[in-house]
């Protein structure tokens, strides 16, 4: 059984899937739900709950977990994550993407080689902020939001340890 979190409009879902023969089984927070997946080609498929068809679209930029979810002419953003990288993230004091953020920590000790952003910046979504050297690669810290930056704590040539303060935002 697949087990997710799953986010809209900053709204949680415990969301549990399993296959049964040509239907996939799915607890949406403790609701069980008999679903019937059809593909209609890319990533448009139709959806029949509980006899009630819907077509979908999913779509997604390959960089993060979120998905746009086209239905019924409205889109909707989902953030569908595993569901204990999700509470292990949350016990280890990290935040979603759909979360604001409010600094950004070293996610590995290293060598700050470059900073890309200074105290006042209105950074995007995407938007490197700091190049890390750990273990001979360059990992690229990049911003999860749009955010104003508020501090930056840290300077090319210094060494950093894991979950060494980096960036705080407004």
């Amino acid at each position: 059984m697949a087990h997710y979190l799953v986010k809209v409009s900053r709204k949680e879902f415990d969301v549990k899937v399993e296959l049964s023969g040509e239907s996939y089984s799915v607890i949406i927070n403790g609701q069980n739900k008999s679903v019937v997946v059809e593909s209609l080609g890319g990533s448009r498929m139709l959806l029949i709950t509980d006899n009630h068809p819907a077509e979908i679209d999913i779509r997604s930029d390959g960089y993060d977990n979120r998905r746009q979810v086209l239905i019924k002419g409205t889109e909707i953003e989902a953030e569908i994550e595993n569901y204990r990288l999700a509470q292990a993230k949350q016990v280890a004091g990290m935040f979603s993407t759909s979360t604001a953020i409010m600094n950004i920590k070293a996610p590995m000790p290293g060598l700050i080689l470059e900073v890309k952003v200074k105290s006042g910046d209105k950074v995007h979504r995407h938007q490197p902020l700091v190049v890390i050297e750990a273990m001979k690669m360059e990992n690229i810290i990049k911003s999860s939001a749009d955010a104003v930056v508020k501090k930056v704590s840290v300077k090319p040539g210094r060494s950093v340890e894991k979950n060494d303060l980096l960036i705080e935002f407004e």
